[in-house]
């Protein structure tokens, strides 16, 4: 796949919003970057997201923030890749120039907030709770109206972000963004090998090939450009799918194991608790508890 490196919409240097709609068996994106900051719900459809070093499960109802040139990879689970007519996929894209607000609006404390909200944004944020539910119903209304009537909605889902305490980050503090056209390509092609593959064995030597680097090289490449071991991302991704597979009460812990890429259930155990701060059992009956 060829790696769409920068996606625009077409309203840089206007005092506008766009909003895209997309509606397809699954989502593939490479991983790319705007010059508009990108405001993105989840309508329908689960798997995989990267945004800048953080990897991990997107599902239905996510409302994801993203300024400007933050590289960002969104790929469908493979249910989505085996031609079930009863999967589907819909989101809506809102992009928006970063300064519209500023252009918009002489209010001070209304702007103070966008623009610690955007700052903010410059690492991902994922929003939760009622400000997700409120969001969710608030896109309905946006993505069906126009004119100044959009533009109204837009600033009101604006303001209510920037009230919002219900947010996580997603890139680390340390993940120095990098909008080097050659840099994201690598990237692109390594995240969507591992995306297909992290359920196996993986050796070093296959995707530093990938890069036409040896595997010292390549380490250090990964390790400069998103603050973290090689290992240390392909576990967050195989982590990070084994907690969905939890969610499935009936799936037994040792067949999770070998379907995340562990060939190992001891070295699966010890790694899950490391990074999960407790181990599978423990967190699927803490699942079980919030029902």
């Amino acid at each position: 796949m060829k790696p769409e490196l920068i996606v625009d919409a077409p309203i840089l240097g206007q005092k506008k919003i766009w909003v895209k709609k997309i509606n397809k068996p699954h989502f593939d994106h490479p991983f790319h970057f705007h010059r508009l900051s990108e405001l993105t719900w989840i309508r329908e459809g689960h798997g995989k997201l990267i945004v800048g070093d953080y990897v991990g499960n997107f599902s239905e109802g996510e409302v994801i923030l993203a300024s400007p040139e933050l590289p960002h990879l969104w790929r469908c689970d493979p249910a989505y890749y085996k031609n079930n007519k009863n999967l589907f996929t819909r989101s809506i894209g809102l992009y928006f120039p970063l300064e519209l607000v500023n252009m918009l609006s002489d209010d001070i404390p209304s702007t103070h907030r966008y623009n610690e909200l955007m700052q903010r944004a410059e690492r991902g944020l994922r929003f939760y709770g009622k400000t997700r539910l409120s969001v969710n119903d608030k896109m309905k209304e946006l993505v069906n109206a126009n004119g100044l009537m959009q533009l109204g909605l837009f600033l009101q889902v604006i303001d209510y972000l920037s009230r919002s305490k219900e947010y996580e980050f997603l890139s680390s503090v340390g993940y120095k963004r990098s909008s080097n056209i050659n840099d994201i390509e690598r990237f692109n092609e390594v995240y969507q090998f591992l995306l297909k593959n992290f359920h196996r064995d993986i050796m070093l030597e296959e995707v530093a090939r990938i890069c036409n680097m040896t595997p010292g090289s390549f380490c250090r490449f990964f390790k400069q450009k998103t603050q973290k071991t090689f290992t240390f991302f392909l576990n967050e991704l195989r982590i990070g799918h084994a907690k969905k597979l939890l969610q499935n009460e009936n799936y037994p812990i040792k067949d999770i194991c070998y379907e995340c890429g562990y060939n190992n259930p001891v070295n699966f155990f010890n790694t899950f608790k490391k990074m999960a701060k407790q181990t599978p059992k423990s967190f699927r009956e803490s699942l079980i508890k919030m029902k």
